[in-house]
């Protein structure tokens, strides 16, 4: 019974670090502009910190083990964010400023044509139709 009791505890870490980030990052994170490096720095300091704190004061079975996860956490995403990982998976889809959705699509490329080693050949109908030259 008490592994469901952890687990029940994991859970709602889980939703009220997810809930504050997406608050922090709607309302605080995008209008601090800070480097990327930076961040990562004080997530690492504050995942290596509760380590020099265990000898000291018993942290662990407390509520403090849990506020240091989602602080980890909580920097970890931010860095994330600013480095643009989650960009790659987004869809292909933008949006303007106007609201529209605008689907980028790939740009002709008009000098593959003229380098290329095909001839025009005259058709019946007039049309003109492309030929590989081997």
């Amino acid at each position: 019974m008490d592994w469901v009791y952890l687990i029940l505890k994991m859970l709602a870490l889980v939703v009220v670090v997810l809930i504050a980030y997406n608050f922090l990052k709607i309302y605080l994170l995008d209008k601090i502009k800070i480097n990327k490096w930076i961040v990562l720095i004080m997530a690492i300091i504050v995942f290596i910190l509760p380590n020099f704190f265990v000898k000291n004061v018993s942290i662990l079975g407390s509520w403090w083990q849990y506020v240091y996860s989602g602080t980890f956490v909580i920097l970890f995403m931010w860095f994330m964010d600013l480095a643009g990982l989650n960009k790659r998976m987004q869809s292909k889809v933008v949006s303007n400023k106007d609201g529209k959705n605008v689907v980028i699509k790939s740009k002709a490329k008009p000098t593959r044509l003229k380098n290329s080693n095909m001839e025009v050949i005259e058709t019946k109908k007039g049309k003109k139709a492309k030929k590989n030259k081997k």
